[in-house]
């Protein structure tokens, strides 16, 4: 799989770097099997996100695609749990491409997640760290 999750016990924090290749097939099957083997875990459910797409190469993410990981995403939000997820990006076509992700996922009732992104990761972390 081109994600590769990493988890940061004293920080609370979940990691995931991805590479290679983004499509709409490829980008939901990741996301299943992170809901399905990280986020469900009541261990990591108030843990904070960076999702790091500074090393992808190519991507090919439709509109019903983004609606779809949306969906998908929102299913493990914590209602009991004001929790960050960061998206770094490097470039200005997937700093647009995660801003209408963004919208879409926060269409969902269950949207609870704080979401931002980043061009750097610095950024993100300093944002993830700042408890307000």
């Amino acid at each position: 799989m081109p994600a590769k999750h990493s988890i940061d016990d004293n920080n609370q924090l979940i990691i995931t770097t991805w590479s290679g290749e983004a499509t709409d097939s490829v980008l939901v099957e990741s996301m299943k099997e992170y809901q399905q083997n990280i986020r469900s875990n009541p261990l990591y459910s108030s843990y904070n996100e960076i999702l790091d797409f500074r090393n992808i190469v190519d991507i090919k993410l439709s509109t019903a695609g983004m609606v779809k990981l949306g969906r998908i995403a929102t299913e493990t939000d914590n209602s009991g749990a004001k929790t960050k997820l960061a998206i770094i990006v490097n470039s200005n076509f997937t700093f647009v491409l995660a801003r209408i992700y963004i919208t879409y996922r926060n269409l969902s009732p269950k949207a609870k997640k704080i979401i931002h992104v980043f061009k750097t990761e610095a950024e993100g972390i300093k944002w993830i760290n700042n408890d307000s």
